[in-house]
């Protein structure tokens, strides 16, 4: 079949027809064992291995038994086989398009965790797998990395942090503790925090974003311990630059006793600042005791204000916001502005959203966000001042969102704009000022005073900064996965000077 210049001699007769040429490359390909079909997919992108079953219906054909599985690389030893056959009520046989984009996505995985430094590895990833059914995903960037083989943040020297992208992992509030214990245990982690500063979390932060339409309640920022380890060392003797991570186990050092120390009283510091800070219960966000950030019964829960990491624990609401349905991981993942970030691994399974476009590198926007972005980015002007904040941003971002509203009535984003509407004005109370005959005086406070002090005031003048700041990000993620190379289908039109920036709710 190979000519002396080493092409392929085409078959007498596949030119004859389409079908005469696809049953000829259905022969030709089935002269390729299935364990030579598993070698090439361990070397290939998922993208590939899914072009190339779309080739030929004889990789829709069952994976024949065989002992003669290749050698995968690094000398590791062969994969097994799998003996599931078509039997009465049983399993369907797997097929060698299905074991072929398996093993790719598994091998492209692995190289990515690998790349991200975040103590999560491949094999920890598939303990997760032996949590209760529904308990977790890995997905976000990660996931979409995996799927199209590639590295986002590649090349040159590696440091900290070089570009590459978060690890997340969504999980139920049930599951939460069990998960927290898994990254402990089976991987390389530990708690780093909130992203949040030394003493509040801002009403209009990060951590707040999710409040706008999801059904996330809170996000956790976790890091590797044998990262935060070296960290630590270069801190404590000078060096400028990071050393490789220390041979051996980082569990067993002093760094890891002091930090599973303060991971014993980090829950009461959490608390203060969900209260009084974000005010959870004004916002109408449980603040059930399953929300605890608490490892399982037993377990060790190391925190470090300090740490650094680039891992997100997402944890979900006890129930959704209608009180009726208990929230899963699949949930959180709808929540989603683009769907090929869908994809995920539970440790067991992979699911591929929306497998055409995202092999192509194509994904779609949700409907809904991408109708609040496009109108948003049209309505949308900057200020005179690009440094305003507090009551002023809030009026501003508030007049856009009214324009909005007109546009786009039909969306589940405007549920904390109207809680805050019905709150009620209230006048900036005074306070005893003493001056220099020690006769008090009354001055009004000042509007970061007053907001600061009155959770009914955060609350009231966050929600359409709030609201703002969540378009901003939606529109960030979408520039970022277009550089990243992702085609966005469809995607809402936003000018390149059109200078959007987040705002405060207190002025720094």
């Amino acid at each position: 079949m190979e000519a002396e210049d080493g092409a392929f001699v085409v078959p007498s007769g596949v030119g004859e027809s389409t079908a005469g040429a696809a049953a000829a490359m259905t022969v030709l390909l089935g002269t390729v064992p299935d364990c030579a079909w598993e070698n090439v997919a361990s070397f290939a992108a998922p993208s590939d291995c899914y072009n190339i079953a779309l080739a030929s219906k004889r990789f829709f054909r069952p994976v024949s038994i065989s002992s003669d599985a290749p050698e995968r690389r690094g000398g590791q030893k062969p994969r097994r086989k799998s003996k599931r056959l078509k039997s009465a009520g049983g399993a369907p046989p797997l097929l060698l398009a299905t074991r072929m984009l398996r093993v790719s996505l598994e091998h492209n995985l692995e190289r990515v965790l690998e790349h991200s430094r975040s103590g999560i590895t491949l094999e920890s990833l598939k303990k997760l797998g032996e949590l209760p059914e529904g308990s977790a995903v890995i997905a976000g960037s990660t996931m979409v990395q995996a799927c199209l083989g590639v590295l986002w943040g590649e090349g040159g020297e590696k440091t900290y942090r070089d570009g590459k992208s978060d690890v997340d992992i969504f999980c139920s509030a049930k599951a939460a503790p069990a998960v927290r214990s898994w990254l402990v245990e089976k991987s390389d982690c530990m708690f780093v925090g909130l992203r949040d500063s030394g003493y509040e979390c801002g009403a209009t932060s990060d951590k707040m974003l999710y409040a706008v339409d999801t059904n996330i309640h809170h996000v956790e920022h976790w890091g590797s311990i044998s990262e935060n380890l070296v960290k630590e060392d270069n801190y404590s003797y000078g060096k400028e630059e990071e050393s490789p991570p220390p041979v051996g186990d980082a569990k067993n050092t002093e760094y890891y006793k002091k930090v599973v120390g303060y991971g014993k009283q980090c829950q009461s510091s959490i608390d203060e600042k969900f209260e009084y800070s974000l005010h959870f219960t004004s916002l109408g966000i449980d603040l059930n005791e399953a929300y605890d950030v608490k490892p399982k019964s037993g377990g060790d829960l190391p925190y470090d204000f300090h740490g650094e990491g680039d891992i997100d624990l997402v944890v979900g609401r006890l129930k959704d916001k209608s009180g009726d349905k208990k929230i899963a991981p699949s949930d959180l993942l709808s929540d989603f502005d683009l769907e090929i970030c869908k994809c995920s691994f539970d440790g067991k399974k992979f699911h591929i959203a929306d497998p055409h476009n995202t092999f192509s590198g194509k994904t779609q926007m949700e409907p809904k966000r991408r109708a609040v972005v496009s109108s948003y980015a049209n309505h949308f002007s900057p200020p005179e001042d690009r440094c305003i904040h507090g009551v002023e941003a809030s009026a501003h971002t508030g007049a856009v969102i009214d324009k909005v509203r007109v546009d786009v009535r039909d969306t589940p984003f405007y549920g904390q704009l109207d809680l805050a509407a019905l709150l009620p004005d209230r006048d900036r109370p005074e306070k005893d000022k003493s001056t220099s005959n020690s006769r008090p005086f009354r001055l009004t406070l000042s509007q970061d005073e007053y907001i600061y002090h009155d959770p009914i005031a955060r609350v009231k003048f966050s929600s359409s900064i709030q609201f703002h700041n969540f378009v901003v990000k939606l529109i960030d993620r979408l520039e970022k996965y277009q550089s990243r190379g992702i085609e966005v289908l469809d995607a809402p039109a936003i000018a390149h000077d059109m200078n959007l920036r987040r705002y405060d709710l207190i002025g720094l």
